[in-house]
């Protein structure tokens, strides 16, 4: 396929040095409610996004899709921004096994020592990190940024308050809102299911890919949204 690079292998580190925004998720399948959160995260952060699709997810359910196949549609569905500074890496996917989000902190941390991870997370997702591997240790190696969705039950500062009263180490957290549209995977999977066409609400790509590799025509599994873990 044509267009810039996307994949950090390896031996790839991300574009700009400095500073970075990680960007989990199961991704399944990457919509255009993602295209609009690593936007914002670019428009309001100033820095590289790194996105991270989830390989097997350890606190949950395998995803609908395999996670080659997610892989692939967020390379996908990156391209379509045409930002250089948004990347993904495939290390959890390439690792075929279950990975947490300190494994992928401490992975991108040992290609560059000096790179400083901000890690992005709905409140809703924010709000279980107290269950997450290692969180203290995370904590200590990110600076969380916690981003506001509709419908989300808690505000991110009441979540970040939370966090503080379990004594987490949060030096440097913040709260900022995402103008994302209202798309949830699960319906989308759910519509394509049922014959529904969602492609509104899919890169192009994204939509084409699942097309042709006949993806969620036999509904099963549950999507939780971003990074657990």
């Amino acid at each position: 396929m044509s267009g810039p690079e996307t994949t950090i292998g390896p031996e790839q580190l991300p574009h700009a040095r400095g500073s970075a925004v990680f960007f989990g998720g199961t991704f399944d399948p990457p919509h255009m409610g993602h295209i609009a959160a690593i936007r914002d995260l670019r428009r309001i952060t100033r820095l590289p996004v790194i996105v991270v699709p989830t390989g097997t997810p350890p606190y949950r359910p395998s995803p609908q899709a395999s996670a080659i196949a997610r892989a692939e549609m967020v390379e996908l569905a990156v391209r379509t921004l045409a930002d250089p500074l948004v990347t993904v890496c495939r290390w959890e996917v390439d690792r075929v096994m279950p990975t947490y989000t300190v494994d992928t902190v401490e992975w991108l941390h040992s290609k560059d020592p000096d790179l400083g991870l901000v890690l992005a997370l709905g409140s809703d997702v924010a709000s279980a990190l107290p269950g997450w591997k290692s969180v203290g240790q995370l904590l200590e190696q990110v600076r969380l940024l916690v981003f506001e969705r509709a419908g989300a039950s808690e505000t991110g500062q009441a979540v970040l308050a939370a966090l503080r009263q379990r004594g987490l180490p949060l030096v440097g957290a913040e709260v900022i809102p995402l103008s994302t549209p209202a798309v949830d995977a699960t319906g989308i999977r759910e519509g394509i299911a049922a014959g529904v066409g969602s492609a509104e609400m899919l890169p192009q790509g994204v939509a084409e890919y699942i097309s042709s590799h006949r993806l969620y025509r036999d509904l099963r599994k549950p999507d939780h949204g971003t990074v657990i873990g």
